[in-house]
């Protein structure tokens, strides 16, 4: 009996295993884009804030985060926002990410058209298919964004993060259609491009403009490596540092340099993403505890936060929700009715 009953028990066993292996977690979802600007399909993969299908608040608008080199960094950076965007401790708002896939890389992300010549066979041209990057910005500007837009509920507010090639198409971008996003991330930049045309960019737009515009925001993440002691690639810490300084003599810009002592030119992406997003952001996040004190102070720091970033910005109804559970279990009945009064002001119920 005891044998036959040990039989059963293994097939039963291994079907209820079996069942609960299928159930999947999805990060995001596969959309397949052709472009006429470019003359090909492009696949952009998107990942929607956890509360985007909540149907127990009212449907809120998004920040659009648009991630360049997406094969490499959409699964991380999608669990990265949705960690950093999480109430009650929220450093950033939940944001939509869309990656983009890419097709041929240097072409899209490089300024401009390659003459460097092979160290080890002069006849041969390095990167000779470079120099597309302002087709590829025309997509994503003209394209992307309004297929974005379109299909998905998408706030005034849009980052583009890029590394090495995609850094220095952020920087680019940044200084040849500043309004094309509201903030840009560059990690580990390749500014070293082309004698460094970048470099003469950025005086040739501050001798243009005088400043750069005050509510754009810019973050350069820098690696170590021990490039420098090894001189592997001393031309692009050269020119980082020298981007550096000319910005950092032009305050008006919101601007933050991070160097990452002992990362790779390949893995400070992540640490540099976190830092961005936290620097971007910085004043989103509220201490829950002082606005038992005093309620006001969350709506002073929203507006500080929104005329800082050019965008309104309002808590989020999920917040609030926290904010008056809080407030209700500590018996902070002020507060509360405050907080009960905002919430409705700006989530007002469906009649």
């Amino acid at each position: 009996m005891n044998k036959w009953f040990k039989f059963l028990y293994l097939p039963i066993f291994l079907l209820f295993t079996v069942g609960k292996a299928q159930e999947k977690l999805t990060i995001g979802e596969k959309h397949s884009i052709f472009s006429k600007v470019l003359n090909e399909n492009r696949e952009i993969w998107i990942h929607l804030p956890k509360t985007y299908t909540d149907t127990t608040i009212n449907p809120a608008k998004y920040p659009v985060i648009y991630l360049l080199d997406g094969e490499n960094n959409f699964e991380y950076f999608t669990g990265l926002t949705d960690f950093i965007a999480r109430t009650p401790y929220a450093d950033i708002p939940e944001c939509i990410v869309v990656g983009i896939k890419n097709t041929e890389r240097t072409r899209d992300l490089t300024p401009t058209k390659s003459q460097k010549k092979s160290p080890v066979n002069p006849t041969l041209t390095l990167f000779a298919d470079s120099g597309g990057s302002e087709n590829f910005v025309k997509f994503i500007q003209e394209e992307l964004k309004p297929f974005i837009k379109k299909n998905y509920r998408t706030q005034e507010y849009s980052v583009l993060v890029g590394h090495s090639f995609g850094g220095l198409f952020a920087i680019n971008t940044f200084l040849m259609h500043p309004d094309y996003f509201d903030a840009y991330v560059a990690n580990d930049p390749s500014l070293w491009w082309d004698n460094k045309v970048t470099i003469a960019r950025t005086n040739d737009y501050l001798e243009k403009y005088k400043k750069f515009p005050s509510q754009k925001s810019l973050y350069v993440s820098q690696a170590d490596n021990e490039e420098q002691q090894k001189n592997w690639n001393s031309d692009m810490t050269q020119a980082i540092e020298e981007f550096k300084g000319i910005v950092e003599k032009n305050g008006s810009l919101n601007y933050k340099h991070s160097f990452f002592k002992g990362e790779t030119h390949g893995t400070v992406s992540y640490p540099g993403n976190y830092e961005a997003l936290k620097f971007i952001f910085k004043g989103f996040r509220t201490d829950i505890k002082q606005l038992a004190k005093n309620p006001k102070l969350l709506e002073e720091e929203y507006k500080k936060l929104s005329d800082k970033l050019g965008t309104e910005f309002i808590p989020s109804e999920t917040y609030l929700n926290v904010v008056l559970k809080f407030m209700k279990s500590n018996d902070f009945k002020e507060a509360e009715t405050y907080f009960i009064n905002l919430k409705n002001k700006l989530y007002p119920k469906v009649r």
